[in-house]
């Protein structure tokens, strides 16, 4: 709940410090909780007045993702079927949205910067970077996390995959309303765990261009870490999606008709009061030897990645050059 609040408050903040806070509105999804999450959040005044809840009833959410521990996909889509805004973009709920990538985003479609790609009609897509978790633990205020990202940022090597970085780990997607529409969002059978993103990926491929963000304008998007099991597979106790999620070779552009996102489900939405403390002063980075500290982490972190990734992009040419499916 720290990380989902952190998130919501930390580009709130951002939102407001540029003066957009009548373009821009943080929509979530409340799968299935017995308690709803905006009785028990706390958020800023100036989160509170941008965030939407929407409430998906447990017994609706249980049916839905039947033996799956979280119906992703079916959350997803509800929020973004409900979304108000001309563009509609996906993060993970334990993501910042950093100052940088709003000023870019907002220059592009009010025509202050040039882009060599039709916005509208174009799948957004930029990896994140990792906060370290023996920093994130810690819970630090929001100036601890600008100070992160400011001051590290250039030493902190992304998780992009050197290859198909649209399989990478959601910094954001993004897409013009028009474009969710006529994809349907995400497939409502993948209940399971990963592959969803690919799966949405391959099917706009054959379609629309695909264009990688981070590359393009940099990686504005950083991870609050939970998992302190470095290398180690994470996930290795999930059920995955089918390896059809990863085909190419996609049927039907929206799998899952009119009625994606629950459209025809009535689902009550709701809102939070403020009730955020204030900690906007410096809580964990108060000393040199703390932001030593927090460096040594970023760059351990980076050189793991770096190798982790490195092992892939090998493996990943190998089959190609064998001829065998790459994903």
């Amino acid at each position: 709940m720290w990380r989902l609040a952190t998130s919501i408050n930390y580009v709130c903040q951002k939102i407001y410090s540029i003066g957009r806070q009548t373009q821009v509105e943080i929509v979530v999804t409340d799968w299935g909780s017995k308690v709803p999450i905006s009785d028990v959040i706390k958020l800023t005044k100036q989160a509170s007045n941008l965030t939407r809840f929407i409430e998906v009833p447990l017994g609706l959410a249980g049916e839905l993702q039947k033996d799956s521990a979280f119906g992703e996909v079916y959350a997803l889509n509800v929020a973004a079927r409900r979304s108000r805004g001309q563009y509609i973009a996906r993060i993970d709920q334990d993501t910042l949205t950093t100052i940088d990538f709003l000023n870019c985003f907002f220059g592009l479609i009010e025509g202050k910067s040039q882009a060599d790609f039709d916005i509208e009609n174009t799948y957004m897509f930029a990896a994140r970077k990792q906060l370290p978790y023996n920093f994130v633990e810690q819970k630090p205020s929001l100036n601890d996390l600008d100070l992160a990202i400011t001051n590290y940022a250039h030493v902190n090597l992304s998780e992009e995959l050197p290859y198909c970085y649209w399989a990478s780990a959601v910094g954001i997607l993004m897409m013009h309303r028009n474009l969710w529409e006529k994809v349907g969002g995400y497939d409502e059978r993948l209940i399971y765990y990963w592959f969803m993103d690919v799966d949405l990926a391959t099917r706009l491929i054959s379609q629309y261009p695909i264009v990688n963000w981070g590359k393009k304008f940099g990686y504005h998007f950083f991870h609050l870490e939970h998992m302190s099991t470095g290398l180690k597979f994470r996930h290795s106790h999930r059920k995955l999606n089918p390896a059809w999620a990863k085909s190419f070779d996609k049927p039907s552009l929206n799998p899952n008709g009119s009625n994606w996102g629950l459209e025809n489900t009535k689902l009550n939405e709701s809102t939070t009061r403020a009730s955020y403390i204030d900690e906007s002063h410096l809580k964990v980075l108060t000393t040199s030897a703390a932001r030593t500290r927090l460096l040594l982490s970023i760059l351990i972190m980076s050189l793991k990645g770096l190798g982790y990734n490195t092992i892939r992009y090998l493996r990943y040419l190998t089959k190609r050059a064998a001829g065998k499916p790459f994903l």
